[in-house]
C-alpha cells in the first residue's frame, strides 16, 4: 500500500484503488468525443498522492481554463423592466393604447394593472434563478487542500483544474466534479442537485464521482478533480437555466390575461 504520512489531514484507513488504474487518463480515444476530459493529466505512479507538477497545472489550465461559472450581472431595475418587453407585454401595451384613445379609462386602468401584474411576476421568477446562481457564485469563493508537487496547499477553489488532488472533509462543499481515489465511505448531500434528503454513500451504488454543489457531511477522503467550471454537472444546468430564458414559455395565467386583453379591447371598438 502507498502511504500518505507526509498529509497532514489525520488517519485515512480504506485502502488506495488500483493505482495503475488511477494513473491512465479517465476516458478512451473512443470517448473523447463525448467528453472533452480525455486529456487530463494522469496521476504520479509512484505516489498517486503527490498531485500535479507544475508544468502538468499550466497545461491543463491552458486546456480547461479556470473553475469558474460565468454569471452574468443584471442590475435588478433592468431585470424588472425586462418584463415589459415580449410578444405578451407589448400585446398588453398596445391595449392600453387603444383604451386610451378612445377614451375608454376603465378598460385602460384594467389592462394597466394586468401589465403590471404580469411583469411582478417574471420578476419574481427570474429574481429567484438570479439568487440561486449567485449562491453558486459564493460556493466559488471558498478555498480547499490540495496536493500539488507533493505539497498540500490551500487554494481558492477557482485556481482547481482538472486532475488536480483535493482533500474532501466533512463540510466541504465539492468544488468541482471530483472521482474518489482514496479514504473513507464519505457521506455527501445532493439535495442540491437531486433533491434528496438522504446523503449518499461514495463510492457506492452511485458510482465515484462526487459532483460539484454538494456537501461531504461525514468522512474524510482523497479525489481527483475530472470536469472543472462550465462542463460539471452544476455548471451545465446552469447553462440550461440560461439557455430556458431565451424560450418565450405561455403559462395559463398569461393566455388568461391575452384572452381579457381581446375582449376588453374589442369592446373599446364596439363602443367607438
Amino acid at each position: 500500500m502507498l502511504s500518505h504520512k507526509h498529509i497532514p489531514y489525520g488517519n485515512i484507513k480504506t485502502t488506495m484503488k488500483d493505482a495503475e488504474t488511477l494513473t491512465e487518463p479517465l476516458l478512451d480515444e473512443e470517448g473523447a468525443a463525448a467528453d472533452a476530459f480525455v486529456n487530463i493529466p494522469p496521476l504520479n505512479p509512484e505516489d498517486p498522492l503527490s498531485g500535479l507538477t507544475n508544468e502538468q497545472i499550466k497545461q491543463s489550465l491552458a486546456t480547461f481554463g479556470k473553475n469558474e461559472i460565468f454569471i452574468p450581472e443584471t442590475p435588478l431595475w433592468k431585470l424588472f423592466l425586462k418584463q415589459f418587453i415580449g410578444f405578451l407585454p407589448i400585446l398588453i401595451e398596445l391595449a392600453a393604447i387603444v383604451s386610451i384613445a378612445v377614451r375608454d379609462y376603465t378598460d385602460f386602468g384594467i389592462i394597466l394593472a394586468m401589465l403590471v401584474i404580469n411583469a411582478c411576476l417574471g420578476f419574481h421568477e427570474e429574481y429567484k434563478a438570479k439568487k440561486s446562481l449567485d449562491e453558486l457564485s459564493h460556493q466559488l469563493e471558498s478555498e480547499v487542500a490540495v496536493r500539488r508537487n507533493g505539497e498540500t496547499l490551500q487554494l481558492n477553489v477557482k485556481e482547481l483544474v482538472p486532475g488536480d488532488v483535493v482533500l474532501l472533509v466533512g463540510g466541504t462543499i465539492v468544488p468541482a466534479d471530483t472521482q474518489w481515489i482514496k479514504g473513507d465511505t464519505v457521506s455527501v448531500d445532493t439535495a442540491p442537485l437531486t433533491g434528496e434528503p438522504i446523503p449518499r454513500k461514495y463510492p457506492g451504488d452511485h458510482g465515484d464521482i462526487i459532483l460539484s454543489g454538494t456537501t461531504v457531511v461525514a468522512g474524510e477522503c482523497y479525489g481527483r478533480v475530472i470536469r472543472t467550471g462550465e462542463h460539471t454537472e452544476i455548471g451545465n444546468a446552469q447553462k440550461e437555466i440560461m439557455a430556458d430564458k431565451t424560450v418565450t414559455v405561455v403559462s395559463v395565467f398569461q393566455k388568461k390575461i391575452m384572452l381579457v386583453v381581446q375582449i376588453l379591447v374589442s369592446a373599446s371598438f364596439a363602443l367607438v
